[in-house]
């Protein structure tokens, strides 16, 4: 039991920061699904006899009174949600553990994308991908589940590059729109709502780029935090074609496959299918002739149009035989900056940067945990974890004070009223 709960990490310290009143006020929820069974309580008592105190003080560490906490052990009274997350939190384990046993996640196959020369310990890249587990394995306790709908398969044609590039024909055909314009945090709640992703930009070790995992109950799909917006972008795109090719997916033998064959296979088919995703041959075949004679204005022209750095369209302009390689060398030193300015546009070149390096949420365990929080099935808390808003702001959106302008959302406002209150550009 080694996983911290999934109240997130530091929280304790607020916690014991905080009055039983106030506790109550921001986390009383109702019990989980009324689940009193002789195996909760054994781990309750697990739990205890892991932290070494006796009854009565662990009771009074976690806001319980000495007979409340007896009661709830002998089955007299269900222990509360809020008393299970706080257990959890003291006994360094999962609320999933004590009320069913489940052993914390441990992520054993990641496909990873790394940058020349990146240092990436792997427990540090197992580490985010196993906060964000954390989280979909509280919500699921809970009953709220993730959509995970069928993916599109890979081609049975022999070469890496056409894999790639027709099973990113199959995925633009079930998203339906196009990736020219969008951000990043854009495309990947496009991606989200279409493959069941859970899509984020956080903050991952010196050297990684991205990270996907495809563990069977959840799809999952992290970029850095970067100000070189293009690069996010193309990671996001290059972990989707990890995540539909089923390169990240939990195998029991995957240890014995040789890393730098299946890694270098794995690398060659991701990247043909972000381009081609990103940069959709035929469209672009379109515009290239429409620009008439390329020279590096025109490139310029092109990468800002579809939103891919300089050097990504001179690769791909290759690639399709429409600039020679001289060309594509010639121009590689050229970048987003450069093309923004060149369509007259650094404001928005900027804001996109802020905003690949301030990172976003997923919007789609976002909008999961505010819906299991208004059903009254997690805590603010939760929420909080996912958003990285402030609990007492949430608590402020969802629950107005008298002083709310009129017209605003109530607090029995419908499960959407609170969740579009909580995103934020």
């Amino acid at each position: 039991m080694e996983v911290k709960g999934f109240l997130g990490a530091g929280l304790a310290d607020n916690l014991h920061r905080t009055s039983h009143d106030q506790l109550i006020a921001i986390f009383a929820t109702p019990a989980y699904g009324g689940v009193m069974t002789e195996s909760l309580n054994a781990r309750v008592r697990q739990v205890l006899e892991g932290v070494g105190d006796h009854q009565a003080e662990f009771g009074r560490r976690i806001g319980m009174s000495a007979d409340k906490l007896s009661k709830s052990l002998n089955g007299t009274r269900r222990f509360t949600s809020l008393e299970l997350a706080l257990i959890a939190e003291e006994g360094h384990t999962t609320v999933d553990w004590l009320l069913h046993g489940t052993e914390p996640r441990r992520a054993t196959a990641l496909a990873a994308r790394t940058r020349g020369g990146g240092v990436a310990a792997p427990d540090d890249s197992k580490a985010a991908a196993l906060r964000h587990a954390e989280i979909i394995d509280a919500l699921a306790a809970v009953g709220h589940h993730l959509a995970l709908p069928e993916l599109p398969s890979v081609c049975s044609e022999p070469d890496l590059l056409m894999q790639g590039a027709r099973l990113a024909e199959d995925a633009s055909a079930v998203i339906g729109l196009s990736p020219r314009g969008v951000t990043a945090r854009g495309l990947a709640e496009q991606w989200e709502k279409a493959f069941g992703l859970v899509a984020a930009a956080t903050d991952l070790p010196d050297g990684l780029d991205g990270l996907s995992w495809d563990a069977g109950d959840f799809r999952l799909v992290l970029v850095g935090r970067t100000d070189v917006w293009t690069r996010q972008r193309f990671t996001l795109a290059h972990e989707l074609g990890h995540i539909l090719a089923g390169d990240a997916t939990d195998r029991p033998l995957t240890e014995h496959v040789a890393p730098s064959v299946d890694q270098g296979q794995a690398e060659i088919r991701a990247n043909a299918f972000a381009a081609e995703l990103l940069m959709p041959h035929k469209e672009l075949v379109q515009s290239a002739a429409d620009a008439g004679s390329l020279d590096k204005e025109g490139l310029l022209s092109l990468s800002w149009e579809y939103q891919v750095s300089p050097s990504s369209m001179a690769t791909r302009l290759r690639a399709l035989g429409i600039i020679t390689d001289e060309q594509r060398r010639s121009w590689s030193a050229a970048t987003t900056r450069m093309a923004a300015l060149h369509a007259g546009d650094p404001g928005r070149h900027l804001r996109y940067a802020q905003q690949a390096s301030d990172g976003w949420y997923s919007a789609s365990l976002a909008k999961l945990a505010i819906s299991a929080y208004v059903r009254g099935d997690i805590s603010i808390r939760l929420v909080a974890t996912v958003t990285g808003m402030d609990s007492a702001r949430l608590l402020d959106l969802f629950h107005p004070g008298p002083g709310t302008p009129e017209g605003a959302p109530q607090p029995d406002a419908p499960v959407t009223g609170p969740a579009e209150l909580a995103f934020f550009p």
